[in-house]
């Protein structure tokens, strides 16, 4: 039998993975407040659905401002633009362009430094 805790991180975890952030948020708050959650797994569940919903437009200008930067997805979530990967939907943007705003969405921190 699993423990509970691990029946409520399974159950955020297929949430997340659906794309349904608001639902993964509350059962994050319900299973932390009923103690089968512990806060700093809590943290990165919430670290991670916030990296999730974040939109390219959203990464710093300077990174923007790089050369064949796909501006035309930058109202679009990493979430939706990993989505657009693993179904090969190059509708909006070529292949290389989705996998460049997948890029500078996960590691912008990283892609910085090497601007700098």
């Amino acid at each position: 039998m699993r423990a509970k805790g691990s029946t409520v991180s399974s159950r955020v975890s297929v949430l997340i993975a659906n794309g349904q952030f608001a639902e993964a948020e509350a059962l994050i708050a319900e299973g932390v407040a009923s103690g089968l959650l512990s806060q700093p797994h809590a943290t990165r569940l919430l670290e991670r659905i916030a990296q999730l919903n974040m939109k390219l437009g959203e990464i710093s200008a300077r990174l923007q401002r790089a050369p064949d930067f796909p501006s035309q997805l930058k109202d679009y979530t990493l979430f939706q633009i990993k989505r657009m990967l693993e179904r090969s939907d190059y509708s909006l943007a070529t292949e290389a362009q989705l996998r460049m705003a997948k890029k500078l969405l996960e590691n912008p921190d990283r892609l910085m430094d090497k601007v700098r």
